[in-house]
């Protein structure tokens, strides 16, 4: 009778392990959508720019001139000093750091980062930027792009 529960405890963890066993998991670096908290502006992703991923060095990218990347985008309409969220999809990741900051031509505002709600707020002059956000993660370092038109 002892053998028989201890071939049934053994084969309880059996079953345990290969479910931990099959998991995979997503290393890639995430995906940055930015969207108002009203839902009125559609989800828009921005692009990769430069990538330096410590996990897989397929994933690396640089990108020489980020400003012609960023015109290239389909431009996002946002009013003066509105609230825009972001948010970071896929990739198993630990973010040490986000910053955003936004350019108009070579004059650069960085924003100030919520990281309660993931969130800023743009600047209240208008007319056409490139958006930047800057993740430092556990897993490597991430810049990504847009062009926003401010109203």
């Amino acid at each position: 009778m002892n053998t028989f529960f201890k071939l049934i405890i053994g084969l309880f963890f059996v079953f345990l392990l290969t479910g931990c066993i099959g998991e995979e998991y997503d290393f890639s670096p995430p995906t940055v959508l930015v969207f108002t908290p009203s839902g009125i502006n559609e989800q828009e992703d921005l692009t990769e720019a430069n990538i330096d991923w410590n996990y897989d060095k397929k994933y690396n990218k640089e990108t020489k001139d980020i400003q012609s990347l960023a015109k290239k985008q389909n431009i996002m309409y946002f009013n003066s000093g509105q609230q825009v969220q972001i948010s970071l999809e896929n990739g198993d990741f630990n973010p040490n750091g986000i910053s955003v900051s936004v350019w108009q031509k070579e004059n650069k505002i960085n924003l100030e980062y919520k990281k309660s709600d993931q969130s800023f707020y743009l600047p209240n002059e208008k007319g056409e930027y490139m958006i930047v956000i800057d993740i430092d993660a556990d897993s490597g370092n991430a810049q990504y792009v847009g062009n926003v038109f401010i109203q």
